[in-house]
Formats: structure tokens, C-alpha cells, sequence
């Protein structure tokens, strides 16, 4: 199927009127910054971020009575006293201090248009995924204004234009922040100068005082006018037209998770305006397509076409909560994914993406808009590889190695352990204790997902240099931690203790009172624990691990608590059959197996189990927020349930989806916009079982025809697809980075591929090869 045309028409949010609250503004970003576009025609409004700007201040987090309490703690929950275990690990394992500070809001950039009383018509402002280029149009009068603004990479700015035509444009620009900064203006720059200042009123989230430095700077130009500075701001009268361009930085320290008081803030802006000053707004602009297009162009998807792109996007996504046939959406949502994703983790970015993404308008944001890692973290990558996006790992890769450091203090002054550790949540100060409360923060494994989320970009493209320098070495640092924190049970298993199955809660025999979280050995982590081990066996040839070490893992891995079916027929959660206090539980942890690992696979019963699991948590009211819900479309993906996989992304976005197609948990948190889009992804392909590559795996009947390209398999492999009446028509496979050897498989027809570095093959199943 072509794409000349379609896509460009296709991969575009729009809409017919400015953004009245920031959940319909449309976002921009570099990885580093990150701004929310209303499309104002009275005041028009930019909410601004910079990755860096967080409250709080590098610190010791770790419990001083952490080490010498534990084995307290572990036989306790071994004699069955968890209400006691939950106690004493609220005194001797909590985090010193207890919470984390805030991700904020750098502050806004506002044009103020000064103009009479006529009214705006003709209205639009769009999104263009595929140059990453917001517009504003409308008509004033005889006056027809354009706006376009995007976040250059290359120039490190935010960029905006706006051109009129038939009339003159007359502004006032300012920037506001409502706290920790003083405002100047200079000639034709308005420079933001700050320190965040920590309330020692919140003493639980760290030690207060003036902590991260920070500036942003704002340019203004303009032509065919007057432009004068003003206490407030920035005054142009009479231009034809108007251009700002910002900047902001800070002065923490990526490497060392803290500050550098040698770092000049507003210098830095200051040198990167002027860098770019005799270049025009034309010029960055191309810059800015030269660098974003090649990124966002490696994936072209279409699910057959529905004209749904003729409406406005939140009339689109009513008229689909209304039952509109209009699959194309859904393919609108993974490219979203995609752009949001390149959008708030790349270079110029240093940070991986937190739970808003990089776009924040709070000082105290929901969760702390931190890095949590039960799964949010994870999720936000989970369609990096096949996605074709993987440059967007390497933020999240250079973060969690800098978090070596305090994670092996973790796993030392905690735990007595070897290794690196962390729990559920961090900040870009490296907190790794546990957080809020045990019944909140106890996941002692949360860094071994962390690092079977690194291991899967090279999984992708078998990059061994980024093996070496980054997936591998947190990998053994895990399996490290997980061989000498294992202890023996009554029942005589190897578990991890104390521990927990995130955030779900249980009753014990015989005492249907009280609610527990805390236990030792749940599903998830013996899951958890046999996906590090195979992983690190996949590679130890490339690797050259000791034979010791591998023996080391095979040893503890055979003494691991089973999988077991519970009585429900699903797979057990808990050390024991326990009743979960919440059948409807949000995490469905125990089914890591299935997804994102890939262990389930080698077994029949859990596979049935695994569905049960799932039928069982939406009958009780399951798939209730974002995430969950994008969850669940992962599950039936992998479970080849293709009609009931996009059932689940119907629910996605019907339910948990806002006007600028955000996820909403509620509120707003983007890791379902990733999982929803891995999800779609994985209805199309499949590679997790080693030597396979499944093609059109959980196609829906609704899906008839359609086509994608740029498809990235594991192993290095790129795949072109088409299909037509549900059948899949041709099949192109590229070896991208090295010689591949695998197997494709569609409804059971293999086709085994043996490709050289840069190497094509082009499968028609049902076909002689």
C-alpha cells in the first residue's frame, strides 16, 4: 500500500479553537525542553520546562537501622507476624528522608496581543507529528495570522513566529514564574534568573534551603514595526511580523545526580542565543526538519484509512467513543507515542522521560512527576525498540548509570548485599530507599526491571558496544544483588524478603481484617529474577562471563519458588494462595511473565492462567487507569487476542484518553500513551521468543487492510508489512547491523531467514520461497 501523500494528511492533531485548560495545548519538546502550546488569540500562553528543574538536593536517603533490622524483619514475615514486619520496616527500612520533591514548571512565556474589538475567524492550530511544528491560523479583520513554533535540537531553543498578512500585529511578551526568580529586561531580552528555594516546612522530602540555580532567557525580534523594553516585558507595535526565541539551564550535574556551582546559568543562555543570531528563522527551522524528520520517518503506519483526520481530533476521539469505525486513529495514537517519546527523551536531553513526560505546569506535580519504577519508568520505553525510536533509550541509559552509584550504596548500607539496588521511586538526585511508606515503596527488584529495560534496546539492535558500556554491566550488578540478598524460606525456596507485589494488598488465613502488603518471594520477583539470569546466559558468550558466575545463577534459579496456579485458576501472586484485598487492582504484577518478559511462553498453564488472571482483574473492575489499561492491551497482544487487544485500546482511548490525547491516570501521566502505543505494535509484531519473529500475530478482524514499515524486530531486524482481507500479502525483513539468522513465522507457515549485514529478503507466505 503507498504512502505518497497519505501520511503527511494523516499525522497531524487539530483542532478549531484555542486551548481553554493545559490538557488541550499541545506539546513540543528536545528532550531537554519542553513547552505546552494553547494557541491563544487574545493571550496566547507557552508553559514552559527545562528536564533539570526539580526541587530538593542530593542526599543520603538511605535508613541507618536498615542493615542491622532486616533479619529481624524477614523472620518476622517468615513466622507469619507481617503486621509487626510492616512496622518495624516503617522505623529501620524507610527512607531518611521519606518522600521526594517535585519536578516543576519553569514558568510561562505569554504574547499578550493588543488589538481592538473584532473577533478571530477561520480558526486552527495543529500539531504536526511528522515535523514536530506547531501552527496557529486565523483571520482578524482584514488580517490573516500565522503562527509556527518547535523546539530545535540542534539550536537547543524554543523557536516562535508569527507572520501576518492584510494587517499589523501589536504585542506585549513577558515571562512570569510565581515563585524563586527575579525578572529583567534588557534591550530586546527578558531574562528569568532563579533558585529554588526548599521549604523546611516539608522536611520529610529532604533538607530545605536554596538548592538548584537556574535561568531562562527570551529574545524577541520583529520587523516592519516598533519594538520597545517595558517593566512588564517587551512591547512591538505595528510589525508585520513578531519572532521569540527562549532558552533555560541549570546548573545540576548529570553525572554526578548533583550540582555544579561553576556552571553560569545565564551565561549559558545567553551563549546559546547568540550562537544562533545571525541565523534566520527559515534556517532553524530547516536545521531543526533535518535533524526530527529522518528520527520520526523511520515508521510509517497505516490501518486502512477512515477520513477520520477531516475532523477536529477531540471531535475525533468523541465520535470514536461513540462507535466511529476509524482505525486510523489508532495508528495516529502510536505515531503520537512515538513523537512524544522523541519529544521528551533525546539529545539535547540528558534525563529520561518522568511520569509527565518532560511537560509539567505544576510547582508540586501529581507523584512528584518522578521516576517511578514498579513499571511507569519501564513503560515509558516499552516501544522504543519497535517503535524504531531506540536513540531515545540513551537518556534512560546514561541516567541509570550514574544511579549505579547510590543504587550499590543501596544495596550495601541496606541490604548487606553486593551489587546495585533501588525501589519504586527516584528523582535526578538518585534517591533509591524506600519511598513514601513500605506499604508503597518495598521493591527491592524495582532496578533489576530497570536493567532488563536497558538490556531490551540492545536486545533491538545488538549493539554490543552499548552492551558493554551500559545494559550488561547494571545487568550482572542486579544479578549480583539478587544472589546475595536471597534468603531461605520455611519453605525452603531462595525468596526475596521483605518484599512486595506492587501496590496490591492481601488478607491472611484466617484473618480477613487486616490488610498486608508487606511478604517475601512474590510471583513478580522470582519472574523478575529468571529474566535476569536467561538474559545474562543469552550473552555470556559475547560477554565472556565466568563459567562460575553462570553457575552461580543456574544454582539459585532451580531453588526459586514454582509459578503456581492459585484457586482461581490464575497464576498466584503470592508466596501463598492469599485473598488480594482488591481484586480490581490496577498492577497486575504477577503476569510479568507474559509481559514485558517473556517466560510465560514456555508453558501452556500459565498462558491459560495468565487469562484467567486477567478476565478475573476486569470483571472486578480492572484497567481503571491509563497505564493499567495499556497494560492489559499488552497482555492480549501477546496473547494473540486481536479483537480483544483493541477492545482494550478502544477502552484507552475512549476512557483515559484527554482532548490532546494525553493518557490521563487520571490525571494526566504519559506512561500510558507508550504502553498504548507498544501495545498496538505488538498486535503486528512479535519477537520476544528467541529465533522468532511473528508476523500479524493479534490482527483484528476490523483491520482488514493496511500496511507498516520500519517495524523493528529483536535481533537487528527492520520489517516492511502489508496485508489485504486479513491476510498478510508480503513481508520485506532488513538486517540493519549485523548478519541475522531467525525465523518468521505467520498462522503457522515459517519462513527461516539467513541475512548478511545490510541484507533484504522479501516473504510471500502460501508462496514457494
Amino acid at each position: 500500500m503507498a504512502f505518497s501523500g497519505y501520511a503527511q494528511e494523516s499525522l497531524r492533531l487539530w483542532y478549531d479553537k484555542p486551548a481553554e485548560r493545559w490538557t488541550e495545548a499541545l506539546p513540543l519538546g528536545n528532550g531537554r525542553l519542553a513547552t505546552m502550546v494553547f494557541g491563544g488569540t487574545d493571550t496566547e500562553r507557552f508553559q514552559l520546562n527545562e528536564e533539570t528543574i526539580w526541587a530538593g538536593a542530593p542526599v543520603n536517603d538511605i535508613n541507618p537501622l536498615a542493615r542491622q533490622g532486616l533479619p529481624g524483619i524477614q523472620q518476622m514475615l517468615f513466622q507469619g507476624r507481617n503486621q509487626e514486619a510492616y512496622e518495624q520496616a516503617r522505623e529501620k527500612l524507610l527512607g531518611t528522608p521519606p518522600q521526594i520533591r517535585s519536578y516543576q514548571t519553569l514558568g510561562d512565556l505569554f504574547i499578550q496581543w493588543n488589538k481592538g474589538k473584532q473577533k478571530p475567524g477561520s480558526y486552527s492550530r495543529s500539531l504536526s507529528l511528522d515535523s514536530a511544528v506547531h501552527t496557529t491560523c486565523y483571520t482578524e479583520g482584514p488580517a490573516h495570522v500565522t503562527g509556527r513554533s518547535f523546539v530545535s535540537a540542534p539550536a537547543n531553543m524554543i523557536v516562535i513566529r508569527y507572520d501576518a498578512r492584510g494587517g499589523p500585529l501589536h504585542a506585549s511578551i513577558s515571562l512570569k514564574r510565581a515563585r524563586d526568580v527575579d525578572i529583567t529586561v534588557t534591550n530586546n531580552r527578558i531574562q528569568m534568573l532563579g533558585q529554588i528555594r526548599d521549604s523546611a516546612d516539608e522536611k520529610l522530602k529532604g533538607p530545605a534551603g536554596d538548592h538548584l540555580r537556574f535561568a531562562g532567557l527570551a529574545e524577541v525580534r520583529s520587523g516592519g514595526g516598533a519594538q520597545r523594553a517595558s517593566d512588564g516585558g517587551i512591547v512591538v507595535s505595528g510589525a508585520t511580523w513578531l519572532e521569540v526565541r527562549f532558552t533555560a539551564y541549570s546548573d545540576y550535574h548529570h553525572e554526578s545526580l548533583g550540582f555544579d556551582r561553576t556552571v553560569d546559568p545565564a551565561e549559558r543562555c545567553r551563549t546559546m542565543l547568540d550562537n544562533r543570531a545571525k541565523q534566520s528563522f527559515q534556517t532553524l527551522l530547516n536545521q531543526h526538519l533535518e535533524e526530527y524528520r529522518p528520527r520520526f520517518s523511520r515508521l510509517q503506519i497505516n490501518l486502512g484509512g477512515s477520513g477520520g483526520e477531516h475532523f477536529p481530533t477531540n471531535e475525533r476521539l468523541e465520535r470514536l467513543r461513540q462507535g466511529s469505525y476509524d482505525p486510523d486513529l489508532y495508528a495516529l495514537y502510536v505515531q503520537y507515542g512515538r513523537y512524544l517519546l522523541l519529544s521528551s527523551s533525546r539529545f539535547p536531553g540528558r534525563l529520561p522521560a518522568n511520569l509527565q513526560g518532560k511537560w509539567n505546569e505544576h510547582f508540586d506535580a501529581p507523584w512528584q512527576s518522578d521516576y517511578h519504577t514498579n513499571i511507569n519508568l519501564q513503560m515509558n520505553y516499552w516501544p522504543a525498540g519497535l517503535a524504531n525510536v531506540g536513540e531515545t533509550m540513551l537518556p534512560l541509559a546514561a541516567f541509570m548509570n550514574a544511579m549505579t552509584k547510590p543504587g550499590q550504596r543501596c544495596a550495601r548500607e541496606m541490604y548487606g548485599a553486593r551489587g546495585w539496588a533501588m525501589h519504586h521511586a527516584t528523582d535526578i538526585y538518585g534517591r533509591t530507599a524506600i519511598n513514601t511508606d513500605p506499604i508503597w515503596g518495598t521493591s527491592p527488584l524495582a532496578g533489576a526491571w530497570m536493567a532488563l529495560s536497558l538490556f531490551d534496546h540492545y536486545d533491538f539492535t545488538r549493539d554490543t558496544g552499548y552492551l558493554r558500556q551500559y545494559a550488561y554491566p547494571l545487568l550482572k550488578a542486579s544479578a549480583e544483588f539478587i544472589l546475595s540478598f536471597l534468603v531461605r524460606s520455611p519453605e525452603g525456596y531462595l525468596v526475596t524478603a521483605p518484599s512486595m507485589s506492587p501496590e496490591n494488598g492481601f488478607y491472611l488465613r484466617g484473618d480477613t481484617g487486616r490488610r498486608h502488603v508487606i511478604t517475601y518471594g512474590p510471583a513478580m520477583d522470582n519472574q523478575i529474577i529468571r529474566q535476569v539470569f536467561q538474559s545474562i546466559r543469552s550473552v555470556q558468550s559475547i560477554m565472556r562471563e565466568d563459567p562460575a558466575f553462570i553457575r552461580s545463577l543456574e544454582a539459585a534459579e532451580v531453588q526459586l519458588a514454582p509459578t503456581r496456579i492459585n484457586r482461581y485458576g490464575g497464576i498466584q501472586e503470592w508466596i501463598e494462595d492469599y485473598e488480594e484485598e482488591e481484586p480490581g487492582h490496577r498492577h497486575i504484577s504477577h503476569l510479568f511473565g507474559l509481559f514485558p518478559g517473556s517466560t510465560f511462553n514456555q508453558d501452556s498453564a500459565w498462558i491459560k492462567a495468565a487469562k484467567t488472571t486477567i478476565e478475573r482483574r476486569l470483571r472486578s473492575g480492572g484497567g481503571h487507569t491509563g497505564w493499567s489499561r495499556a497494560w492489559i492491551l499488552n497482555f492480549y497482544a501477546r496473547l494473540r487476542m486481536g479483537d480483544t487487544a483493541l477492545y482494550h485500546a478502544e477502552q484507552l482511548l475512549g476512557k483515559s484518553t484527554l482532548p490532546n490525547l494525553f493518557d490521563a491516570h487520571p490525571p494526566f501521566q504519559i506512561d500510558g500513551n507508550f504502553g498504548g502505543a507498544a501495545g498496538i505494535l505488538e498486535m503486528l509484531v512479535q519477537s520476544h521468543i528467541p529465533g522468532t519473529v511473528d508476523l500479524l500475530p493479534a490482527l483484528p478482524q476490523s483491520w482488514r487492510t493496511g500496511s507498516v514499515r520500519g517495524l523493528r524486530a529483536r535481533g537487528g531486524l527492520v520489517l516492511d508489512l502489508e496485508w489485504e482481507d486479513g491476510m498478510l500479502t508480503k513481508a520485506t525483513a532488513h538486517a540493519t547491523g549485523q548478519a541475522i539468522q531467525t525465523t518468521l513465522q505467520y498462522r503457522g507457515i515459517l519462513k527461516k531467514i539467513n541475512l548478511g549485514k545490510g541484507g533484504q529478503v522479501t516473504w510471500v507466505p502460501g508462496k514457494p520461497a
